[in-house]
């Protein structure tokens, strides 16, 4: 019984450490950590633990960004997710382009997308600060 609880622990092991030593593991890995702070900057937290709706009407008027910093609809939290997503995805494009050896036409591009996301990510999250301060 003992020598079969040895060998199915081994074959954990050796396969845990098959995993964790995989390239997959080590370029997912971060991204998975990285998705997960976006997402707790994004405020799910708050949606969690306080229902709220994506659209708020006051006076006749519908609001994603409720002019309350007290308050967060579920509408600001995929607004302010799909922003911290588009910098994420821009920073990485950059360094992508960074890390190339010569300045191809590629490279190029890689420069100029993740300039035009940073660019629209920093303009949204501006407006969306400003909606939210009223």
């Amino acid at each position: 019984m003992e020598r079969k609880l040895e060998g199915l622990y081994d074959r954990l092991i050796k396969s845990l450490n098959k995993i964790i030593s995989a390239r997959q593991f080590g370029i997912g890995l971060p991204l998975a950590i990285a998705l997960f702070v976006i997402i707790l900057m994004s405020g799910i937290l708050y949606c969690i633990s306080n229902p709220t709706v994506a659209v708020i009407f006051i006076g006749g008027i519908a609001y994603v960004f409720i002019p309350d910093l007290m308050m967060q609809t579920s509408g600001e939290l995929f607004v302010m997710f799909t922003y911290y997503l588009m910098a994420f995805i821009g920073v990485v494009l950059y360094i992508m382009a960074g890390r190339e050896k010569f300045l191809s036409k590629r490279v190029k591009y890689m420069y100029v997308f993740s300039s035009i996301l940073l660019l629209v990510a920093f303009v949204g999250i501006l407006l969306a600060l400003q909606a939210k301060l009223g």
